[in-house]
């Protein structure tokens, strides 16, 4: 939360900006930039190949040909292998299914009015695979457990497996085919373009 604090205040000026300091032509190009980059975003499945995890015994398998698109892989389930990396790095990699869901409905928009049940089928669905551990809190020690939540009603906390962590560290994203990150920065750019010269020289300021 600090961080995106501090974010907030160097660019505090583009907040106070506005739509109506924007002629109809900027805020037009920002608006189909700004549309580029949820397309392409949305078109991306982070996933393993189709029967999950690779078996760790045949090294030339375990290492070729590693992220490989699933159809049935949606974007829920892309983004709760996103997530629970992140979390890998935090203090503890564990969440609880309460925490996964808060996570989506802090999105806002159509996560908002997602079902639990919808989200139980997702982390049930990626337990299948091996993509996520799941384990009974009574297998925690009690720091561990203080690590996740203070208030510890739930029966069941995830994890991503470091199989998938290591798979998808050595391996290819599926986003680099269907979101390319050139794209991803050239709408960025086009965006910081169009903006005023003083708004454009504080972006870039703090890019550096």
């Amino acid at each position: 939360m600090t961080e995106f604090y501090q974010i907030n205040e160097k660019l505090n000026y583009i907040k106070d900006l506005g739509w109506e300091d924007l002629t109809l032509y900027e805020k037009s190009a920002i608006t189909e930039s700004i549309v580029d980059i949820a397309l392409l975003s949305k078109n991306f499945h982070r996933s393993i190949r189709e029967k999950g995890v690779i078996d760790k015994d045949n090294n030339k398998d375990y290492y070729e040909g590693l992220s490989r698109p699933q159809r049935d892989r949606d974007e829920i389930s892309s983004m709760i292998i996103i997530k629970m990396t992140l979390q890998s790095f935090e203090n503890s990699p564990w969440l609880c299914l309460n925490q996964i869901i808060h996570y989506f409905k802090s999105k806002g928009g159509k996560f908002s009015s997602l079902s639990r049940d919808t989200f139980e089928r997702r982390v049930s669905s990626l337990c299948e695979t091996g993509e996520l551990e799941k384990v009974s809190v009574k297998d925690l020690s009690d720091e561990e457990l203080e690590k996740i939540a203070h208030n510890k009603t739930f029966r069941f906390v995830y994890k991503i497996s470091s199989e998938v962590n290591k798979i998808h560290e050595n391996g290819e994203y599926t986003v680099a085919k269907a979101a390319p990150l050139d794209k991803f920065l050239n709408a960025i750019i086009d965006i910081i373009q169009l903006l005023p010269d003083d708004a454009k020289n504080t972006i870039i300021k703090n890019i550096k």
